[in-house]
């Protein structure tokens, strides 16, 4: 892959290679074998994430998705951008196109549901705004029937009174009718963001191993904002015009129902063409949604990869990918617009041709005396709101189909069901101990079993480390205790009761992690410490870092425990960043301490340090460390060696040593390798 990259590289860099072949057709090439290698590497792993999850007793949310995911990140089939797309792949399934989006669609109005009374007092608004401005047309027709045509300037003065109750109810209506609106929109839209995170909250670490962040991100993001614009905009919106729309079919059938007759067909005039250029605009709308997510995924590889990007010298190779993403999303956005436009383009004409209708025979009416003057130009009035309004409701209609492919994607992310969940009727310990049992422990990614038959017991407050080669499932032991996941057969008992029938509240405050990379947020290093407990105070602060050998180094920052750590925590080494985490632990103050390999990135100084720390953290708590350097847990109580899922052996590290078995062949490799 080093080598592909290295070759993409100095062809961005020149204009033509050898042969004549140009840079953007090379870069193409290039561009067409890696999606050949990733997706041959899908391929292999599809049957074996859908075998994990299965054995989970979950579904596959990337089947469950479908031609959907193709294009987005993380998700399954040929993406949008690799060209020749076929419209039956991309395009919406016509057995979805009614029922299926309609129930789309109710899944997203329930939000409106609690706040059924404002949407009750939104709707009669509604009405009186529609009763108003027609029954202003009606008073112009008085005016120019009565008053001018026929002289009769005595009632004039009534008419305007008339008139200027109207306006203010009209004006009192739209007044409510907008606050209304806002207050819906608002609390509908807080609660479906709110929703979106609190599934993410629920959701198991197998989510985030499956999907990529940059999908998560568009989600959030893109998919959640664009949706709420049902909300903000096309719902309220078709609550008036449609009321406008009927009310104002009402008057017009009621003033002179042979014209109203006559103009009608010309509105249809427009489906002749009509709903093909809606399928070809909501076609392109759909892929050009899909473009942009894989476009923000670009973004996100682009701002992510900028290490990696400068030290193989790829900023041009990464920035045609960028264009080729930028290109394609343009294109499609473009097809959609032409579509868009010819839609209203027929919109206007078939307008055009009911007006045409109207005049005509409208004056013939006129002339027979079947319509008068006023009437006539009452009548014009209502052609027009008629004709404004159902080209706004198709409007709505139209945006709001493009909304649902996006609302499809949240109502199937809101409908998945985490792997771990926590027992109906959970049994929280009185005291926690910190004995840990596996009973027959059988656990795997995929096909292949990483724990087989695994049975261990760790007693309180021993402290325990996990030893091996990589692959055999050491981390996965750390993962199961948290209960990040859960075991496909067998069971893990704390203090006596298994882990499934722990409330996750009990048991994620009695464990305490410290992971290889320790994860800090872009805030002050007093921030830091306290989110190992929000309700901490200042002076428990500091003593914790004080435990942790912190205090010295956070008090050489620049602004001590308010200086800010930036993003992850860059503007630390790394055994600051360890230390700070283990002062985490601390003021946590867990009975069970989970290490994963705590001290293996660092250098000596700061090894020696971070151990000097962990010795403070580990007294009186059970401790269950996975270590890769022997040197660092020669004084733990037992040590276990895990090879091929199982117990190869376990005991102190003189009584292992002099045995001569694995955990001696693993020292005599490290030894050989030093």
């Amino acid at each position: 892959m080093d080598n592909l990259i290295t070759r993409v590289t100095r062809a961005a860099e020149s204009t033509e290679d050898p042969k004549g072949m140009s840079r953007l057709d090379k870069t193409k090439r290039w561009e067409e074998a890696i999606q050949e290698r990733e997706q041959a590497k899908d391929r292999d792993g599809a049957g074996e994430r859908r075998n994990r999850l299965r054995h989970a007793g979950a579904e596959d949310p990337r089947e469950k998705r479908g031609a959907l995911g193709a294009g987005r990140p993380g998700g399954r089939g040929r993406s949008r951008d690799e060209g020749g797309e076929d419209e039956k792949d991309c395009a919406w399934n016509p057995s979805k196109n009614g029922w299926h989006y309609c129930k789309v669609y109710v899944w997203l109005l329930a939000y409106l549901k609690p706040y059924g009374w404002h949407m009750a007092l939104f709707i009669v608004c509604g009405l009186l705004i529609s009763l108003s401005q027609m029954s202003v047309f009606r008073v112009i027709q008085h005016i120019i029937d009565e008053v001018v045509m026929a002289g009769n300037t005595g009632e004039f003065k009534f008419i305007v009174l008339g008139l200027t109750l109207i306006l203010a109810i009209m004006f009192g209506a739209m007044a409510a009718n907008n606050l209304l609106s806002r207050l819906i929109r608002e609390k509908a839209s807080r609660d479906l963001q709110f929703d979106c995170i609190r599934q993410l909250r629920r959701l198991s670490f197998s989510y985030y191993e499956s999907h990529a962040v940059g999908e998560t991100l568009s989600l959030l993001n893109s998919d959640v904002q664009a949706v709420q614009g049902i909300y903000q905009r096309h719902f309220p919106n078709l609550i008036n015009n449609g009321l406008l729309l009927l009310v104002a079919l009402g008057f017009v059938l009621h003033m002179n129902a042979p014209l109203t007759l006559a103009t009608l067909p010309c509105f249809f005039l427009y489906y002749m063409v009509g709903p093909y250029l809606t399928k070809k605009t909501s076609y392109w709308g759909k892929v050009a949604r899909d473009r942009r997510t894989d476009w923000n995924r670009k973004i996100y590889e682009s701002i992510s990869g900028i290490t990696e990007m400068r030290a193989y010298r790829s900023e041009s190779w990464d920035l045609m990918r960028f264009g080729q993403k930028h290109d394609s999303y343009n294109e499609s956005q473009r097809k959609q617009f032409i579509f868009r436009g010819l839609r209203a383009l027929a919109r206007q004409l078939s307008s055009f041709a009911g007006m045409l209708v109207m005049f005509v025979f409208g004056a013939y009416l006129n002339r027979i005396g079947s319509l008068s003057v006023g009437e006539f130009v009452a009548f014009t009035m209502y052609y027009q709101m008629l004709n404004r309004q159902s080209t706004q409701l198709v409007s709505i209609f139209m945006d709001q189909s493009l909304l649902l492919h996006q609302g499809e994607k949240l109502k199937q992310f809101m409908e998945l069901h985490p792997e771990v969940k926590e027992a109906e009727r959970p049994s929280a310990l009185p005291r926690i101990s910190g004995n840990l049992r596996f009973d027959s422990v059988r656990f795997g990614y995929g096909a292949r079993d990483v724990l087989r038959d695994f049975s261990l017991e760790i007693r309180a407050g021993e402290r325990v480390a996990l030893v091996g080669t990589s692959g055999n499932g050491k981390s996965t032991i750390l993962k199961l205790i948290a209960r990040f996941y859960d075991p496909a057969e067998g069971e893990i008992r704390l203090d006596g009761v298994p882990l499934k029938d722990l409330p996750f509240s009990q048991l994620r405050d009695a464990i305490g992690i410290v992971f290889q990379e320790t994860y800090l947020f872009g805030a002050t290093v007093r921030d830091n410490i306290r989110f190992g407990n929000p309700e901490a105070t200042d002076e428990q602060i500091v003593e914790a870092a004080k435990a942790a050998c912190a205090h010295e180094f956070i008090m050489a920052l620049p602004s001590g425990y308010d200086t800010q750590v930036g993003e992850r925590g860059v503007k630390l080494s790394g055994g600051q960043r360890q230390r700070i985490a283990i002062a985490r632990m601390f003021i946590k103050d867990p009975r069970i301490v989970l290490l994963d390999e705590a001290t293996s990135a660092l250098d000596n100084v700061s090894e020696r340090d971070v151990l000097k720390a962990l010795e403070r953290l580990m007294q009186g708590r059970t401790t269950v460390t996975v270590a890769h350097r022997l040197s660092t847990v020669r004084n733990y109580d037992r040590i276990v060696v895990v090879r091929d899922g199982r117990v190869a052996e376990e005991g102190a590290y003189r009584e292992l040593m002099e045995r001569g078995g694995w955990l001696y062949e693993l020292e005599g490799e490290r030894i050989a390798n030093a």
